[in-house]
């Protein structure tokens, strides 16, 4: 059965929900993440930051490092356990604070359940859940193993605003008798997704970083200028060479991909001293001119800056291409947090694909429904 959440007018984030309708009925009262499967529908709402800031002994789980580091990040008070931290350092953490916030990787889960003996006062968070389906074929292991160590937990979210195949869930024992929860709200605001097909999509990345580093920034009718770039893109390859091509310094970009020692090598083999993985601003802390970003920023982080405008550069000619990407356009399209970025609301898609061209319509109403942002 679904379970229909509504929000009235006024509502851009969770944690300000004085009194909501949860299937038709009036509940006044502030909103808790629920027990289940909870599609929060749209991204930048702050589900996460209900689970971070409430009274309940939480841990969430994510299997991008970037996003527990983000969040740990603007929540000092919270415990980031991934490889490298050991049992008696969070047993150390829950005894010296009242209301322990842990975050978690999916392979280090294991760390935390073994110590903790009072799980049913727990409330446990499984932050951008898509990711146990779509990395499934990659580290199936790692994900069966992380939700089989779930089975018979009681206070459990499922959370994600990506849309999720039903018949994915079924098929999952812990989820598919799972409540499922879906938002409704009544503030939105539509994303604005430019598309342009063409032969070398890293090519027009060049002339995007160029227009950066010439000042000849893009501009809204208004008057108001885009000073920094946020650029998606399929692989840390796509990254090295963009920099190498437009002779980005250190000072002027930002690279943010999956932290591994694979990427660090190939990063600082390829483009020299200086160049390191990075990591993602602070809200007060100013960003650099380019941000260049592969998959691992697309899930559930916060990125800020007053004028940053985002392109989604897809240079790979896979059949479905298209219809892939339109689904990580939901998460692109809520990761700048600030509601007074004029460009907040434009995505330029720069792809090319051997498949079959959709039409203007059609592609349209694909993603009409996909990105869709809180005001």
């Amino acid at each position: 059965m679904k379970n229909i959440i509504e929000f009235g007018e006024g509502i851009t984030y969770l944690n300000e929900v004085t009194e909501y309708k949860l299937n038709g009925i009036l509940i006044k009262d502030k909103f808790s993440l629920p027990n289940g499967i909870f599609n929060k529908v749209l991204t930048g709402c702050g589900g996460t930051t209900i689970a971070l800031e409430d009274n309940r002994k939480t841990i969430i789980c994510s299997p991008r490092i970037t996003l527990l580091k983000n969040k740990h990040g603007q929540y000092p008070n919270t415990m980031l356990v991934i490889g490298g931290i050991n049992k008696s350092e969070i047993v150390n953490y829950i005894n010296n604070i009242d209301i322990p916030k842990i975050l978690v990787t999916y392979d280090s889960l294991y760390k935390v359940l073994d110590i903790i003996t009072d799980i049913d006062n727990w409330h446990i968070v499984v932050d951008e859940f898509q990711c146990v389906l779509t990395d499934s074929s990659l580290k199936s292991v790692t994900e069966m193993n992380f939700l089989h160590g779930l089975t018979g937990i009681k206070n459990i979210t499922f959370m994600s605003a990506t849309p999720l195949l039903n018949k994915y869930i079924s098929q999952m024992d812990i989820l598919k008798d799972m409540p499922y929860y879906e938002c409704k709200f009544t503030d939105t605001y539509k994303v604005n997704v430019f598309r342009r097909k063409v032969n070398k999509p890293i090519n027009k990345g060049i002339e995007i970083i160029e227009m950066y580093q010439k000042g000849n920034f893009p501009a809204l009718e208004t008057g108001e200028t885009s000073r920094e770039a946020v650029i998606y893109l399929n692989s840390v390859n796509n990254i090295i060479s963009l920099v190498k091509t437009t002779k980005l310094q250190s000072n002027d970009v930002n690279i943010i991909c999956a932290e591994n020692e694979d990427n660090r090598t190939k990063i600082k083999k390829s483009l020299g001293n200086g160049f390191d993985i990075g990591r993602i601003p602070l809200k007060d802390e100013k960003p650099k001119l380019i941000t260049l970003c592969t998959s691992t920023a697309y899930f559930g982080v916060d990125m800020y800056s007053g004028n940053a405008l985002t392109f989604v550069i897809s240079d790979c000619n896979k059949i479905n291409t298209t219809v892939d990407i339109s689904t990580e356009l939901v998460q692109i399209a809520g990761r700048l947090r600030n509601a007074d970025n004029p460009f907040r609301y434009y995505i330029y898609f720069i792809y090319n694909t051997n498949r079959e061209e959709l039409d203007d319509i059609e592609f349209n109403n694909m993603i009409d429904t996909k990105t869709t942002v809180t005001l």
